[in-house]
């Protein structure tokens, strides 16, 4: 059955550090947050690398939570490596080392069968990369994710998918950087004449704003008890909102809204654990609940 939506992302092995806890070779990688996120609401497929280290169990657990990963290559060389930490708030993560030396040996292909998906996530990645597998596809909806790293180096390649896609992820220092603007607003401006139909800006724990060129909405995030680790939690805000996107026929602000509401549900469950701990035990009527709240249900915070 051709899934709905394609997410196309790094699966890392991270060296992770935070106040309350530290790991070697944690799972992590956007590919990973993003698909067991859009998962929960639409037939997903995975589109990633592996190297020989990483774990059979772990493939099988992502497998196991109904994504297709006939698009996920094994290759012999190290998977993806982060090394790093969050200090004090943890607004900002650290970083300490990368290993990317698999992504120059993988074409990221995707496979026949899930090219005629309706929905496309390019997950945070060398533009060079979300470039090759646009030209795959022809996709009713993409959506795309960037960072600091991309629009310093590859600012003129990053252009280009930008002004492809219909829908550009990215925080609120990576919109000030890109647009050269300390405004939010006048910063989205300039994001949206690049191209995208919609820029939504992530603020952590201060929510996130769904710009049009002629609206703003500013939505809160979820108040969670216990912020143990902020890791992946832009990549599930996103997968879970292109997952509940992938099933509606119609791309519009309000049905962003809606989205992007059970993004920062699924968002605050992933913080509460340390790596993937919490989100692999994502479960639906939990988000239901968190998002009843953040929608103005019963006990919305």
């Amino acid at each position: 059955m051709t899934p709905k939506l394609i997410v196309a992302g790094v699966l890392a092995l991270d060296d992770l550090k935070t106040p309350y806890e530290s790991g070697k070779r944690v799972a992590g990688g956007a590919g990973i947050y993003s698909s067991i996120a859009s998962s929960i609401f639409s037939r997903t497929a995975l589109v990633a690398a592996i190297g020989y280290d990483f774990p059979v169990a772990l493939l099988d657990k992502i497998e196991a939570k109904g994504i297709d990963i006939q698009s996920v290559t094994k290759l012999e060389y190290p998977t993806f490596h982060w090394s790093g930490e969050y200090k004090g708030d943890m607004a900002q993560a650290i970083t300490h080392d990368t290993n990317f030396e698999i992504n120059g040996h993988y074409d990221w292909k995707i496979a026949k069968e899930h090219r005629e998906a309706k929905t496309l996530l390019l997950c945070n990645n060398d533009p060079n990369i979300q470039e090759k597998l646009l030209r795959q596809m022809d996709a009713e909806i993409v959506a795309m994710d960037t960072m600091n790293l991309w629009i310093n180096s590859e600012r003129e390649i990053l252009d280009d998918v930008v002004s492809k896609v219909d829908i550009l992820f990215i925080n609120d220092a990576e919109a000030q950087l890109y647009s050269n603007y300390e405004n939010l607003d006048e910063a989205s401006e300039k994001l949206l004449r690049m191209g995208p139909k919609y820029v939504i800006i992530k603020k952590g724990v201060k929510g996130a704003s769904l710009y049009t060129k002629d609206s703003v909405s500013h939505l809160p995030a979820f108040a969670v008890k216990e912020f143990v680790d902020p890791t992946g939690a832009g990549d599930s805000f996103a997968g879970a909102t292109m997952g509940y996107l992938a099933n509606l026929e119609i791309l519009d602000k309000e049905n962003l809204i809606v989205a992007m509401n059970y993004g920062a549900a699924v968002a605050s469950i992933t913080v509460e654990g340390f790596g993937t701990t919490r989100i692999m035990d994502l479960s639906k009527p939990e988000v239901e609940e968190r998002f009843q709240k953040l929608s103005g249900g019963p006990g919305r915070i």
